[in-house]
């Protein structure tokens, strides 16, 4: 007897079979920087490139004046490139795996310069292909090779707003643009993901501007900076009288009725912040401090740099109500190619360039072209810990000073190199790791040392404890004061990633 259709049992959709074929991993070639400030961002696939042994070996490519040809369908276009600049010869890796890697050679008598060393012949295995590997041609051309996962959807052609806001020539950055344009005109919450200075507050701006909401207020509030006693009413509004000091206030949720509220840091929000917001959110409305509840329509985005997993002490109900989608934004080291578009939209918006360096003048004068050419061919190779904060504050010198070119580093991941750890002076110690907030991952990883021994330096160091060797008095004491786990944190001079799980096992949330 035959089944009934409507009975048969349908296998469940598989996520991974419905993308296998969407992503398709790729050598791809980008216009990083270009005297003709139009062409950056150019880009084209050079072959496909695969991670794993694969029987087909690409051919040797060619890169030069004429060739190849940009996805604007131009080539290079600079009379000072060589014809034949450099060649590119893939070959089997000799290591386990059989990865592919790339020999990289200049042609005898061209102007280039390959890697972060600047050399004339580099072999650029899988993985620093992956992180890129810059090329400087002539004094005013920078191009990067990186092998990327291409999406086969198209996302160039996302809002004219995303791209103002949120400047980019990485794949990573079309995706982020695609998912926003998806997301934002629902009326989903959402969560923001990224390390910190990546730019998350812009996203938020992007979605609340591309949003039905966008005719009202985009209010944002810091849940890291406010005292947990002064939460409620900060969120939610007080009446005059309702407790010491309280004046008539409109709390963060009343002010961005109708509109996007921001919730910057949620993660760090103590556990006591954590349960008056989930309150407000499941019910719709807020309890005004002295006063009666008032229902509230508002759009919750929020952003974190830290975990928000219930093991982290953030609670599990307010994660489902905050993260209706996941926007996670990558650290700049990981897409390069936003770099220059990024830098460029700094010099035209926030800092006053020396007109004698201005970037706009870079077609027309070569002195100009090289300056930012040599910055960004280095800036390619730094590992921008602190993102595009990090990035605004180099640029903001570079745009001032003809000599001034910031010590990047040749590592991938922006480590300076000192030859062992007894030669790292106290005083460089002091300002790396007060740069980082006395992050150790951070510090290490900049000074070049295994956290083991920076763990050994900090012992003997005058100026720092680790968390574990501070009295319990002494933490209870700071927190008693200032009342933010990131102030106490700078003030005790330890990381407040450190700080979380002891004052956890203080019974301090």
């Amino acid at each position: 007897m035959a089944v009934p259709q409507e009975l048969v049992t349908r296998p469940a959709l598989r996520t991974e079979d419905s993308n296998q074929g969407r992503f398709r991993t790729t050598l791809r070639l980008t216009i990083a920087f270009h005297p003709d400030l139009q062409r950056i961002g150019q880009w084209v696939n050079l072959c496909p490139w695969e991670a794993e042994y694969s029987e087909t070996i690409p051919g040797e490519l060619s890169v030069g004046r004429y060739f190849p040809e940009f996805s604007d369908r131009r080539n290079l276009e600079d009379n000072h490139v060589s014809r034949l600049a450099c060649v590119l010869k893939p070959r089997r890796s000799q290591h386990p795996g059989g990865q592919l890697s790339l020999r990289i050679e200049a042609a005898a008598h061209a102007d280039v310069r390959i890697g972060a060393a600047g050399q004339k012949g580099f072999i650029a295995d899988h993985d620093a292909l992956v992180r890129g590997v810059s090329l400087r041609m002539s004094y005013g051309v920078v191009l990067l090779l990186r092998v990327i996962a291409c999406d086969n959807d198209d996302h160039t052609g996302s809002h004219k707003l995303l791209k103002s806001v949120l400047p980019g020539a990485s794949v990573e950055m079309m995706r982020l643009w695609h998912q926003i344009a998806l997301v934002a005109p629902t009326n989903l919450p959402i969560l923001i993901q990224g390390e910190s200075g990546v730019g998350k507050e812009r996203v938020a701006q992007a979605v609340h501007e591309l949003s039905t909401r966008s005719s009202r207020r985009l209010v944002v509030i810091n849940l890291a900076a406010i005292p947990q006693d002064l939460a409620a009413a900060e969120l939610f509004g007080s009446i005059r009288g309702a407790y010491t000091g309280a004046i008539d206030r409109l709390g963060a949720f009343q002010r961005a009725h109708k509109g996007t509220l921001f919730l910057d840091e949620i993660a760090d929000a103590p556990i006591a912040v954590q349960v008056q917001l989930l309150r407000a959110l499941e019910q719709g409305e807020v309890q005004i401090l002295g006063g009666a509840s008032q229902t509230v329509n508002v759009r919750i985005v929020a952003a974190t740099d830290q975990s928000t997993s219930v093991q982290d002490g953030f609670r599990a109900a307010l994660h489902h109500r905050v993260a209706g989608f996941t926007l996670d934004i990558p650290p700049l080291r990981e897409r390069p190619e936003d770099i220059v578009p990024q830098a460029l939209m700094m010099l035209d918006k926030d800092v006053d360039v020396s007109e004698s360096l201005n970037p706009r003048h870079a077609i027309e004068i070569p002195e100009v072209a090289a300056h930012w050419a040599r910055f960004f061919f280095d800036a390619l190779s730094h590992g921008w810990p602190g993102n595009s904060r990090e990035l605004r504050h180099a640029v903001m010198l570079v745009a001032q000073d003809k000599s001034a070119m910031l010590p990047l580093t040749s590592e991938p991941k922006g480590r300076q190199i000192i030859g062992s750890p007894e030669e790292l002076s106290d005083q460089h110690l002091e300002q790396v790791y007060r740069a980082q907030h006395y992050e150790i991952a951070a510090t290490a990883a900049i000074l070049g040392l295994s956290r083991q021994a920076l763990y050994r330096r900090l012992e003997v160091h005058p100026s720092f404890v680790l968390v574990d060797d501070l009295a319990d008095g002494d933490i209870l004491a700071v927190m008693q004061r200032v009342k933010s786990i990131k102030a106490a944190a700078l003030e005790l001079k330890i990381s407040h990633h450190a700080l979380r799980p002891r004052l956890r096992r203080l019974g301090v949330t």
